[in-house]
């Protein structure tokens, strides 16, 4: 899903992304780039689910130091802008990379990029555009899937939600399974986060689930995720295995549910797990 568009430069700017990225991202092309080969403009990945991130990358060029930059995301109907977000001023010759999150609904959208300089008179402008699909996110049965898919153990009161920890409070429900065990997607939904933490989590993932809901899988084992961040998921699907990653005693999933959001605000708090992982057991 590749969208043709041609970079327009009236004046002596010029958008451009470095030529290493051609080879690589999976961006819009433009016919005439102002860099060969380069697209001037990225957004990847070229398709989310409602919510999810997208990555934006550009490198600007020109006789001016500093340019105003702006992306607007532009209705495939009416080619009106239905959101924008403002990058402030950026010094030329430099490439970028910013991640955002658009609210909007499913569709087709086109991604432009407007660089304008400071100066009173003369002012040049540049523009490039590449294309976002937001597509529906799967709708699953109000019913959960319980995430490790082989023999488990909930454990004792040391592996409940609020247990004793040294410095805070159990966040989650562990549950204790053989290494390589599959973990699966509770419910459908897009990974809003995948990380290490080497001292902590070890090899993690946040689900942001079709419910609103973020869950979270912490210690899994090293080099069994499947999964990328943006990446959309269905109910079921494997994300990865029950590992010792991080700073885990023996192996075993840690589990969280996080209704508003994992650390959105300092109001966002995690819940008591395990109601819901004993009707998904049932």
């Amino acid at each position: 899903m590749r969208r043709i568009a041609c970079l327009v430069v009236p004046g002596l700017l010029a958008v451009a992304a470095p030529a290493a990225q051609a080879q690589t991202d999976g961006g819009a092309l433009c016919a005439k780039p102002a860099v060969r080969d380069a697209p001037p403009f990225t957004v990847t990945p070229a398709t989310i689910v409602p919510g999810a991130r997208v990555t934006l990358q550009y490198r600007i060029t020109g006789s001016a130091r500093r340019v105003r930059v702006r992306v607007d995301l532009l209705s495939m109907l009416d080619g009106k802008p239905v959101a924008t977000l403002p990058l402030g001023r950026r010094l030329t010759g430099r490439t970028y990379t910013r991640r955002w999150r658009p609210q909007l609904a499913a569709g087709r959208y086109t991604a432009r990029l407007r660089a304008t300089t400071l100066r009173r008179k003369g002012r040049a402008r540049a523009s490039s555009t590449s294309v976002i699909e937001i597509q529906q996110a799967p709708v699953v049965a109000a019913s959960g899937v319980f995430p490790v898919q082989g023999p488990y153990s909930l454990g004792g009161e040391g592996s409940r939600f609020g247990a004793g920890r040294e410095g805070h409070s159990h966040q989650g429900q562990d549950i204790a399974a053989a290494s390589g065990t599959p973990l699966v997607a509770p419910r459908a939904g897009f990974i809003s986060w995948r990380a290490y933490q080497a001292d902590g989590a070890g090899h993690y993932v946040v689900l942001h689930g079709d419910d609103g809901r973020d869950y979270v899988f912490m210690h899994m084992q090293g080099g069994s995720v499947l999964v990328q961040k943006g990446q959309g998921v269905a109910a079921g699907e494997a994300l990865g295995a029950v590992g010792q990653s991080g700073h885990a005693d023996g192996p075993h999933l840690h589990f969280e549910i996080w209704p508003d959001g994992w650390y959105s605000s300092q109001r966002s708090k995690p819940i008591d797990p395990l109601p819901d992982l004993l009707a998904w057991a049932g």
